[in-house]
Formats: C-alpha cells, structure tokens, sequence
C-alpha cells in the first residue's frame, strides 16, 4: 500500500493544526524501531534537503543560538518540564554538560550528514534521540508521572524553525523564500523520521503555512514564559550552567534575556552589570551579522569558532574535566 503523501494528511488549515496539537493526549509509542534509509520519505526532496544543510553551514552561530533559546523555550510547556524533572537529567551542570554537549553535536550530525547514506551518521543520531525519548517516555509512565506527548514531539520542532520563520532578523540571519522552503522541508523530513505523526507534524505544505502556526505556538510559548515556575528556572540555570563548559563567554541571564526577548517579552530578573554587557555583546554580533560585507565577515568567522568549539568540546573539554573529572564528562555520541 502506498504511503500516503504528508500534504494529504495534514488538515486543511493552520487554525484546525493549531486545535489538533492543542488536543492531541497520545503518547508516545514506547517500542523502539531502528531508523534507515527505508524510512526516508517518498515526498523527501533531495535538492531542498541539501540546500537547508548547506544554509546551516553557512549561518551555524544564528542557528545554534536560536535552536537552544527555542529549547529553554519548550522547556516551560508543563508536559515537557515535568519529565525533565523526573529524569532528574537537567538538573546539575555535570549532567547538562554532556546531555547538552551531545545535543549540539547531534544537531551538527542532522545538519551535515547525508541521508542518502545507509550508513550515514545521521541515522545513528536519528537512532540516539529516537531512543533516548521513547526511554524517558517509558520510565515516566511506569512511574505515573505520563509520557512524553506526540504533541510535545511536534511543538519541539519549534525550537529549530520557529525564530528562523518568524523574525530571522532578530537572530542575524537573511533568510531567502526558498531558503525558507527548504528550511522547512528539512524539519518536515527530520519530524517524519522521528515518527511525529504527519498529522501533527509542525512544519506544513509552505513556509507560510508553517510560520503561521509557528507564530500561534510561539504565542503559548510566551504565555507560559510570563508565568514561569521557579523549576523551570532551576532547570534552564542548569542547562546554561552546563553549556558554559564549552563557550566560557556564556551568560545564562544574559542568555535568558535574549530567549525571552525572541517572544517579545521582559525577562523578570534583574540582570548584573556583567550579563548587561554580555546582552549587548550578544545583540552587536547579531546586529553586525546582518551589515552588508561587514555580516559575511562576522558569520564566517563565529562559524569556524563555533566548529572549533564543538570538535574541542568532543575531543577535549578541559574545564569540564577538571571541575566533574573526565568520567563524568565523557562524550559517548553513538
């Protein structure tokens, strides 16, 4: 039997999407099924999928920051707060570092990996984060706490696309219209692997279409962020605290204040005078990301830091193995 093309399954419009993973109470499934080339989609792109990987390559400062102010964002959803604190895995700097270090990295592997390798690594980190959700799942199901939701799956995809859809500028980019399609047609892809259900999927048939329901999803976003539970400061600290094994010029307030500012609001805490200048320093890298000539200078050189950053913080993170001792640092990606 033929698979159904995604556009076919998807509703009709953005608001009955919107409703859809605003209701939507499955969890779930818990059996793990190895992903391979087979699973590719029959409507997958080839031409769009390389495009979007070759625009992650040419602007990795933007999107590493963008994708993880987009999961501080997601973390305040209740459904998704809950098992982080269950799992108690983002809750020390030493469990974050390498939870979130190997984050990045499999972010990297999604990105510049081919899929049309049946070896590729891009399946053994599909594999890795397939597993890690459907065990976290699991566990807090059997515990009575709940499993992870479909829908939580698919309002993830939001920390990857919904800034670079709905203000780019904000994050220094310069995105084209078929950047865009591209962009999204990579998530739609990566979502489909995962085993979002199309139904759900968060990236729809135009980058248009996804925007619109990135921007209904950013909105609860912001509701949540405005009413903050102090865990889910706990727990972003945490994460930060971590990251800041890998990038010293990290500033989880200053940080904060950038992730908030994304949706448009104040972050509550007042800020130091170092996060002040860190903020600024921050907003003037992004600021100059996006200057004629100046910008191209600026994104390939914080692109090549960033790369450094990620191959020294695989092979050799110094700081993290002097303050947890290297065992509890240690990087294992596959």
């Amino acid at each position: 039997m033929k698979e159904r093309h995604i556009d076919d399954i998807q509703t009709p419009t953005v608001d009955e999407h919107f409703e859809l993973l605003l209701n939507d109470d499955n969890i779930i499934n818990s059996n793990f099924i190895n992903v391979t080339l087979n699973n590719l989609p029959y409507w997958y792109n080839k031409k769009l999928f390389k495009e979007a990987q070759n625009y992650y390559k040419r602007n990795i400062m933007s999107l590493i920051q963008a994708s993880f102010a987009g999961l501080l964002a997601i973390i305040v959803v209740p459904e998704t707060l809950r098992v982080l604190v269950y799992t108690q895995k983002s809750s020390m700097p030493c469990m974050t570092f390498s939870r979130y270090t190997q984050t990045l990295l499999h972010i990297y592997k999604l990105y510049t990996c081919d899929p049309n390798d049946p070896n590729s690594d891009l399946y053994k980190t599909l594999n890795v984060i397939h597993r890690k959700h459907k065990t976290s799942s699991r566990r807090s199901e059997n515990a009575g706490i709940g499993g992870i939701y479909k829908r939580d799956m698919a309002i993830t995809q939001f920390a990857f696309i919904g800034y670079v859809l709905m203000d780019p500028k904000s994050i220094g980019l310069c995105i084209k219209p078929q950047e865009e399609e591209a962009f999204n047609h990579f998530w739609r892809v990566i979502g489909h692997m995962l085993e979002i259900p199309d139904r759900l999927n968060l990236c729809r048939k135009t980058a248009a279409e996804t925007r619109e329901l990135c921007q209904r999803v950013g909105n609860v976003l912001t509701q949540c962020l405005n009413n903050a539970p102090l865990k889910f400061y706990d727990i972003a600290s945490a994460i930060l605290d971590g990251l800041w094994y890998i990038d010293v010029t990290l500033d989880k307030h200053a940080f904060l204040k950038f992730t908030y500012q994304l949706h448009g609001i104040k972050y509550n805490k007042s800020l130091g005078w170092y996060s002040r200048l860190n903020a600024k320093y921050r907003d003037f890298i992004l600021y100059l990301s996006l200057v004629p000539y100046i910008g191209a200078i600026v994104r390939t050189y914080y692109n090549y830091v960033l790369l450094f950053t990620l191959w020294f913080a695989k092979k050799w993170p110094v700081l993290a193995w002097l303050s947890f001792g290297k065992k509890n640092s240690h990087i294992n990606l596959y």
